[in-house]
């Protein structure tokens, strides 16, 4: 039997780097691209909050006019500040949804991170 070689030995290793390379780039890939649209997600859902705590900032500045109003027999916008109202309501509702919505797609995108076993 002869001494095995230092680049011998080395053979075996350089085979199976090169089979696992491309399954390895594929999944630092895959696990890079979850990340991003982690990221992205995060960042919709928090414009979309944004969005909501200003139509709330909308709905309440609408709500307290309103009540001046009624203290003020003067001043009566009354149902035409019920129709505003109302149709901040209706985005603020509209918002809601999309931001629950966000914030499940936020939910899969951590499980699929999880199961890749990054952090």
């Amino acid at each position: 039997m002869r001494p095995v070689d230092a680049d011998e030995e080395r053979e075996p290793e350089q085979d199976w780097e090169r089979v696992l390379s491309p399954a390895l780039h594929a999944v630092r890939r895959d696990v890079t691209a979850l990340q991003r649209a982690h990221v992205r997600a995060h960042l919709r859902a928090r414009r979309k909050l944004l969005e909501i705590e200003n139509l709330l900032d909308e709905i309440k500045s609408e709500v307290e006019a309103s009540e001046e109003s009624v203290l003020d027999p003067a001043r009566s916008p009354g149902a035409e500040a019920e129709k505003r109202v109302m149709k901040l309501c209706e985005k603020v509702e509209k918002k809601a949804a999309e931001a629950a919505l966000m914030g499940k797609r936020i939910v899969e995108l951590h499980q699929q991170i999880d199961s890749h076993g990054c952090y």
